[in-house]
């Protein structure tokens, strides 16, 4: 029976390609910033986002923790969104390391706005209350289907937190997607940012790694911290050079992606397991209603083949990605299409 993983884009695996100049990549020590592969993805990862400096981190949860834990500190508080990565895939990293009280706004897609921020923002509180120091966005938002930030409620977000005179980090881990699904670039998304962290192993197919890109002074600053949380490596420049053939080459096949996921909403709905609007299907990642218990589904799925994520009782989450072509997809489709039938 052939498998159709729909599970996450973090399944990727490295293409021949990339295999190849892998085996081929330059390698020094990176601790002592004498890794020529690395320094040529930090390059290329600044120009990327037009910011200063990039960093390269083992993981996005990574390229979240470092500026959280610069900016963070007793007293303080990070204004994020109720569903966001950093609130429940990331540990508590934001408060039992970077010592951050979250304050979390609920949204209907997972995207935070002025207005909704002003209501909570804390930047000259009385001496009994939490500061606001920093502000984080999910671009694109997980939980939310891989919604994307519209650039316009961005920038007004972004001159608002400013003119308070707090940091505003986005946690772009999808930022790609965005770009993608928006017809812009990740230049133009990171001009309303302080810092973004953007990932190379999700949709764009690297093996490991995020890159964390900001001005000169803060990512210095990270590269401290980075170490102080054992993120030094030495001869890591094999991995900086599948990151530098993912950003040069993997990008638009993102749209490919896009598309894909399309063709999953459209059957789920046509199939009767469940419902999802197209409306919010922006990018690869679909999260729809099922009919039945969502555990039931997913296993019946996978006895046919097809792999999913349970996101609540009601709720599944499927990811479209570079290792399944537009042609599994159909297949996968003409299954789900089979819905009634299957056990």
């Amino acid at each position: 029976m052939r498998i159709y993983d729909f599970r996450s884009d973090t399944i990727t695996r490295p293409s021949q390609a990339m295999r190849d100049v892998m085996y081929k990549a330059e390698c020094g020590d990176d601790v002592y910033l004498e890794d020529n592969t690395v320094i040529e993805l930090e390059r290329l990862s600044a120009e990327f986002t037009g910011k200063e400096k990039g960093l390269f981190v083992s993981s996005g949860t990574m390229g979240n923790l470092l500026p959280l834990m610069i900016f963070g500190g007793i007293r303080k508080e990070i204004i994020v969104e109720k569903k966001c990565h950093i609130l429940h895939y990331e540990l508590g990293g934001v408060s039992s390391l970077a010592s951050l009280m979250p304050v979390a706004i609920e949204t209907e897609k997972g995207i935070l706005t002025k207005e909704l921020v002003s209501k909570v923002m804390n930047d000259n509180p009385p001496y009994f209350l939490g500061k606001t120091s920093m502000v984080s966005v999910e671009n694109t938002h997980n939980k939310a289907g891989g919604t994307c930030y519209p650039l316009d409620t961005l920038k007004e977000l972004y001159d608002y937190v400013n003119s308070k005179k707090v940091y505003f980090h986005m946690d772009g881990a999808r930022v790609c997607n965005a770009a993608v699904a928006q017809g812009t670039t990740v230049k133009e998304i990171s001009k309303y940012t302080d810092s973004i962290t953007f990932c190379l192993s999700k949709g764009l197919g690297a093996p490991m790694g995020a890159m964390l890109c900001g001005d000169a002074d803060f990512i210095e600053e990270s590269r401290v911290f980075r170490k102080i949380i054992g993120g030094g490596l030495r001869q890591i420049g094999i991995m900086a050079s599948a990151g530098i053939y993912a950003l040069t080459n993997n990008i638009p096949d993102l749209e490919i992606d896009h598309k894909n996921a399309k063709l999953l909403a459209n059957a789920v709905n046509e199939s009767g397991m469940g419902k999802i609007d197209l409306k919010d299907v922006e990018t690869n990642i679909l999260v729809f209603d099922t009919f039945d218990k969502a555990e039931h589904v997913c296993k019946v799925l996978e006895n046919n083949g097809i792999k999913t994520i349970v996101f609540d009782e009601y709720k599944l989450r499927m990811v479209t990605h570079r290792d399944i072509s537009e042609i599994q997809v159909k297949e996968a489709v003409e299954i789900m299409l089979k819905w009634k039938s299957l056990s």
